[in-house]
């Protein structure tokens, strides 16, 4: 009877304990939650400080995290990716050699670790040490040969080398070893972009099958088009940008500055520069541009009004400059 009465009171207490922690944790989200209470139950589960590390690095508590993966490290020493998660939180405050000595660890642990190798030679990159960028590139692809990552970052380093060639020849490995990286082919389609060449349509027409919802993408598409002078189609994408993002500035001042060309939209390109400001107050090409459109409708005071607020933010800009004297021109 005794001894049933103590199990009873030890099934009680684990009970009371459970609730207890639940309850602490109970003002965190509840994933956050859930991890806390598994560690409590489980101190010496490596696995589950590493979750917790890797909320905590995409929630930016890097601090937290770095702590759990010390933590995780200390129980299980010899777990290669423990190191490369360290590595990306160290990355995160941009601590870059203790990044690159975690990188140097998980690999010293499992040499054949490709990904902490292909971070290896992205924080070479960013480091511009393009030496051992190299290096470390090429030591990826003897270990796998298919390795579209791998291309990518040499298509950047190249990028920088100003090896135009090559750079060119690394982005299309990269497609046809992953038909699906949408990196290489906004490289590529802003490239010939640059150049006025058509390609880039193609490419960024390639890019959007994969990704749709890219604004980056559809607002270069639209400016390529605009600068082609393909009105209809620009318009076309400027306003499915800007249904993905409304708050796209680029987008939204683009697309007025095409209808100040039109007399029966000047009202609708008012209201886009208004939105682009109202996104970001300090663009000053949305307070000329709305000066114009001001303008076009007869409203001098307020186009005056954008003009000079254009030159508080750029001093001495020409086409602000010029709005204010075409005013004293018609208003004398």
């Amino acid at each position: 009877m005794m001894k049933y009465r103590f199990l009873l009171l030890c099934c009680i207490g684990i009970l009371f304990c459970g609730c207890h922690s639940k309850k602490q944790y109970q003002d965190l989200p509840e994933e956050l939650a859930t991890l806390c209470v598994n560690i409590d139950k489980h101190p010496k589960d490596a696995e589950l400080y590493y979750q917790r590390a890797d909320y905590y690095y995409f929630h930016e508590e890097i601090q937290k995290g770095i702590a759990d993966m010390q933590q995780a490290i200390k129980l299980q020493p010899d777990s290669s990716k423990y190191y490369v998660k360290l590595s990306d939180l160290y990355f995160a405050q941009l601590e870059t050699d203790l990044a690159e000595e975690m990188l140097l660890k998980a690999l010293q642990k499992a040499p054949d670790n490709n990904e902490a190798r292909l971070k290896l030679a992205e924080l070479y990159f960013h480091q511009r040490m393009f030496n051992e960028c190299d290096k470390t590139i090429q030591a990826a692809l003897d270990q796998q040969r298919h390795n579209p990552k791998a291309y990518l970052i040499k298509a950047f380093m190249l990028k920088e080398l100003r090896d135009t060639t090559n750079y060119l020849r690394m982005l299309q490995m990269v497609i046809d070893q992953d038909p699906k990286e949408v990196k290489a082919y906004l490289e590529l389609g802003y490239f010939y972009q640059q150049q006025m060449n058509p390609m880039a349509i193609d490419y960024y027409t390639n890019a959007l099958n994969v990704d749709p919802n890219n604004v980056e993408i559809r607002y270069n598409l639209a400016k390529m088009y605009q600068d082609m002078g393909r009105r209809d189609e620009a318009i076309q994408e400027y306003k499915t940008a800007i249904g993905l993002d409304p708050t796209h500035v680029p987008s939204l001042n683009n697309l007025g500055f095409l209808y100040l060309d039109d007399e029966t939209k000047y009202e609708e390109a008012a209201q886009l520069f208004t939105q682009a400001i109202q996104a970001n107050p300090d663009f000053v090409y949305s307070y000329c541009n709305r000066g114009v459109a001001y303008e076009y409708l007869g409203e001098y005071e307020k186009a005056r009004a954008d003009y000079k607020k254009a030159l508080t933010l750029k001093t001495n800009f020409e086409p602000a400059i010029k709005g204010l004297n075409r005013i004293d021109e018609k208003q004398k």
